[in-house]
């Protein structure tokens, strides 16, 4: 078990070494350690923004990190002429503290890696035993000559958005040119995290799809709503309307999808180039199993593969070609098709993504009693890495059995 407490999910985020050097005493923007329980990230600036009095444009993050968990990351303030830069600011499960001023607003490029520390309860002496079995499967010598654990580099379900509540992709329907069936994914699909006014505003929209003159007043404001607004204006212009929603929202129905696939592929490599070397872990995925192979079912050339994100004009390549082939026919596209008809954007764009991934600092603790389970004979374990950017803890766990 995962997460049974805040503190049981503890994830630290370090700035490569380009934006602190940045740092001076005086500048366009603020830079700020934020550290947040309990709260997504956009909740949280959202709260600060709030005790700032700023919009919540003004403040800029570099990566989304987990709500129910201890986090610490990066943020940076747009300084305004009349409004200061306190050095600390604080509210209910979110602080922060200003290190300085940067020429530039902080983006993902500066992120340099994540650093975990992860409490696994409610283990049998099995449990803590397969941890072991599957770390000593998974490790190789790292760059630094420590042991580390090389594993493949999926992503994660917090990628697959509307997907993960067995709704499906809404950029299926963008490339079939149905935006009402996307923009009912993207703002009509209930989801069990949802905040309760959340539930409301799509409720509202579930109970009078179509009629949305008489839906509007019982919307709350917020930026989905300007796509309701623009349907109430233009007779029913699902194109239109999607696209009055927030970019970012836009963008990252594309992004689940190409994630998706990008799993299916690799999924498919490892099945048919390392299962015949060695032993490959196998783990349960809402989205497709993950295969995990041993240190010495992975070639020197496997281990240093990339593999796009798939995009129109995508070339398909040995050794990936055939994998990818496999997948979008099961799909039921060609990669030619990866685009939205008659927008400019969101867009399918190419992205080079490593095979696998190496965790450093790898350390998993013995196991020791669990004082938050009922079984006095259940365990808890704790273990700490890091991972570079863009890869995710929860893959990680899955390939240790958790």
């Amino acid at each position: 078990m995962i997460k049974r407490t805040p503190a049981d999910f503890q994830v630290e985020e370090y700035l490569d070494g380009e934006l602190p050097k940045l740092i001076q005493p005086e500048g366009p923007f603020a830079l700020y350690r934020l550290e947040k329980q309990s709260l997504a990230t956009p909740e949280a600036v959202g709260h600060a923004a709030r005790a700032l009095e700023c919009p919540s444009g003004s403040i800029a993050y570099a990566g989304l990190k987990d709500k129910h968990a201890n986090t610490i990351q990066h943020v940076t303030l747009k300084i305004e002429a009349d409004k200061p830069a306190p050095e600390k600011l604080s509210g209910e499960g979110w602080k922060l503290e200003r290190l300085g001023f940067v020429p530039r607003s902080i983006t993902a490029g500066d992120i340099g890696r994540n650093r975990f520390r992860i409490t696994m309860r409610n283990l049998s002496t099995q449990d803590a035993f397969d941890l072991d079995e599957a770390a000593k499967l998974l490790t190789v010598q790292g760059p630094d000559g420590n042991p580390a654990v090389r594993i493949v580099n999926y992503f994660g379900d917090q990628r697959f958005g509307s997907a993960r509540h067995g709704q499906g992709f809404m950029a299926k329907n963008l490339i079939k040119g149905d935006f009402e069936g996307a923009l009912r994914l993207a703002i009509a699909t209930e989801a069990r995290k949802d905040r309760m006014e959340q539930k409301k505003f799509k409720r509202a929209l579930v109970d009078h799809w179509g009629d949305w003159v008489a839906v509007l007043p019982k919307l709350r404001r917020c930026p989905e709503r300007k796509a309701i607004e623009r349907l109430a204006n233009s007779s029913g212009d699902f194109r239109a309307a999607f696209c009055a929603l927030p970019y970012l929202l836009q963008q990252l129905s594309v992004y689940a999808y190409q994630s998706y696939l990008w799993n299916a592929i690799a999924r498919r490599m490892i099945e048919k180039l390392c299962t015949p070397l060695g032993k490959v872990i196998a783990a349960d995925d809402p989205f497709g199993e993950m295969l995990f192979p041993e240190t010495i079912a992975v070639t020197p050339e496997l281990a240093a593969l990339e593999i796009p994100l798939l995009a129109k004009k995508t070339e398909l390549v040995e050794p990936w070609k055939d994998a990818a082939e496999d997948i979008l026919k099961e799909e039921g596209i060609a990669v030619t098709e990866l685009e939205i008809p008659g927008v400019r954007r969101p867009f399918f764009g190419e992205e080079p993504r490593a095979l696998f991934f190496t965790a450093q600092e790898f350390k998993l603790d013995r196991a020791e009693r669990d004082e938050s389970a009922d079984n006095p004979k259940k365990l808890k374990r704790t273990i700490t890495f890091a991972l570079p950017r863009g890869c995710y803890a929860t893959v990680l766990l899955r390939a240790l059995g958790q």
